[in-house]
């Protein structure tokens, strides 16, 4: 398992910062797989995500994964821009959730394009949130 610092390094190494969203939505990085190519981040919930019904936006859930999923592509020794992201929300995070958890995996690769999936799960476990992502690479000029 690696720990935050580690994978934050990782990023710095390769020439990528984390991203500013990442540090606006305070991510926390909880493990990287290379083996399995998944990485795990958690997300703490905050009442100013929140609509007036109130649940968390979805532009909010959409950025946990997609923050999730971008690294990853990084980790993975891609350097790769989304050129779609879809989403399903299973269920709503409200304000009785103190934090989710983002779990991204590279799906399939082929060629320059990548297809990445990701899950978003609450507090309790449940799972909240489908997502599926395909990254194209960037070329190098």
């Amino acid at each position: 398992m690696m720990v935050e610092d580690n994978l934050e390094n990782m990023l710095q190494n390769k020439g990528i910062a984390v991203p500013n969203v990442w540090v606006e939505l305070e991510g926390e990085f909880l493990d990287f797989d290379k083996d399995h190519e998944t990485l795990k981040c958690k997300f703490p919930v905050r009442e100013r995500y929140f609509n007036p019904l109130p649940t968390t936006l979805g532009g909010i859930i959409d950025s946990w994964i997609d923050i999730t999923m971008g690294p990853l592509t990084v980790l993975l020794g891609q350097s790769a821009v989304s050129k779609n992201f879809s989403i399903k929300y299973l269920k709503p995070v409200g304000p009785s959730i103190e934090y989710v958890t983002a779990i991204a995996w590279r799906e399939s690769i082929d060629g320059r394009n990548s297809l990445y999936k990701g899950e978003l799960y609450l507090d309790n476990g449940t799972l909240a949130a489908v997502a599926e992502s395909e990254f194209v690479e960037i070329r190098k000029s």
